[in-house]
């Protein structure tokens, strides 16, 4: 009765529905900004602090790898400060007072363990912002997707703005926007609606503890694979276009190429109505299947922005479909556990990932590679095991949802 007064008499969302996705939307915005200005050019901010090629790509894998034991951890605690929005400004808070930790740090060393401490506390915002999209989704009928896509819009803007700002001051310039950049996550957080107890881990049971659903077992072991093959692409995809000759502007708009095809199956995947998870996580694995067995061997510029926007596939598809299984799957109250179940295994396939690659890379790029493709191949051979029709359902109804629950 309660969901159904949230709703509008012709089935939309109503005013404090579109509040609701407003501020979702504005949280994972501020989140992914940060996250793109660190990915593509934080480490070129490291090589100006004398980081060797090694120093900086540990700098990249230990975030995520650290990430893989703690998110756990991180997700139950804010669960049971009672609300996710305190959990998300505390975490937001300490990422940027310990990247201020910069200024004062001397060394290699030094640097490289406080700016992945500062990532490992920002990385732990993204299953926090997923659950409370979710919840709207759940309380509002807002479309999941369509509330996502903004963190992907923002990952192309702090893309651009980075790389603008180093054009038009110096290298200097990625650490103060990033510091912005946290800010600006610290006042979305303290922005973000209550959801209440309907996102808070049950105080039964310990916070490890596996699910029992075997759907959903598969679904975060084929989602994990399909994520974690990225590893040798946020390693070492730029580094090695460069030593293809490319240029810096199209390395960039590679990037965002990436990125812009996400938002767009973001933005449609709510027409994709007889798509149900197991569909989605199978073209994110065969996706990657096929883009990381030709990325070494692809090296025509206009053939590259094609390989490119499988991106769509590797990344959006595998996320809408881990969502879609999530929310057809997890019992109530637990979302925000099981993303922080799924992002520690996704995290852990992730940074052992980049490791092996950079052991593979040393020796011959097309190596690395070849590896994530096997990842893919691996994540298509759990998610064929999936049942159809793992569609999440609307409160009350019994319909399908467009996109999570």
């Amino acid at each position: 009765m309660g969901d159904k007064s949230l709703e509008s008499a012709n089935g939309g969302v109503t005013k404090a529905g579109r509040l609701f996705g407003l501020r979702a939307a504005g949280f994972l915005a501020a989140t992914f900004f940060a996250v793109g200005v660190y990915l593509p050019f934080f480490p070129v901010w490291l090589r100006a602090q004398g980081l060797s090629d090694g120093a900086i790509s540990a700098a990249v894998a230990l975030p995520v790898l650290v990430r893989a034991v703690m998110s756990g951890t991180l997700a139950a605690t804010a669960d049971r400060l009672g609300e996710l929005k305190i959990g998300a400004t505390l975490y937001a808070l300490l990422a940027t007072v310990i990247f201020l930790g910069l200024n004062f740090a001397e060394g290699s060393l030094a640097v490289l363990l406080v700016s992945s401490v500062a990532l490992i506390f920002w990385y732990a915002l993204v299953p926090l912002g997923d659950a409370v999209a979710l919840q709207g989704v759940v309380r509002h009928g807002i479309d999941y997707g369509r509330t996502r896509l903004w963190g992907s819009v923002a990952f192309v803007a702090g893309n651009f703005a980075a790389g603008a700002s180093i054009s038009a001051f110096s290298v200097d310039a990625v650490y103060l926007l990033q510091v912005v950049a946290f800010g600006l996550g610290i006042a979305a957080a303290a922005l973000l609606p209550a959801v209440g107890r309907a996102a808070i881990v049950a105080r039964r049971g310990s916070r490890f503890a596996l699910p029992g659903d075997r759907r959903l077992l598969l679904a975060i072991g084929a989602a994990a694979f399909g994520v974690g093959s990225h590893g040798a692409y946020y390693a070492f995809g730029s580094l090695y276009w460069r030593s293809l000759g490319f240029s810096d502007l199209t390395i960039a708009a590679l990037w965002a190429l990436g990125v812009v095809v996400e938002i767009g199956l973001f933005f449609y995947a709510s027409k994709i109505v007889s798509w149900g998870a197991r569909r989605f996580l199978i073209a994110g694995a065969t996706g990657a299947l096929i883009r990381w067995a030709l990325f070494a061997f692809v090296t025509s510029e206009p053939l590259v922005f094609c390989l490119q926007s499988l991106h769509a596939l590797t990344f959006a598809a595998t996320h809408i479909g881990i969502m879609k299984a999530i929310g057809a799957v997890a019992e109530s109250g637990h979302t925000a556990r099981v993303q922080g179940l799924y992002q520690l295994v996704a995290g852990a396939v992730t940074g052992g990932g980049m490791l092996l690659a950079g052991v593979l890379y040393e020796m011959a790029p097309a190596a690395a590679f070849i590896l994530m493709s096997v990842f893919g191949l691996c994540g298509l051979l759990i998610a064929w095991q999936l049942p159809r029709g793992l569609q999440p359902q609307s409160s009350g109804s019994g319909g399908s949802m467009s996109v999570p629950t």
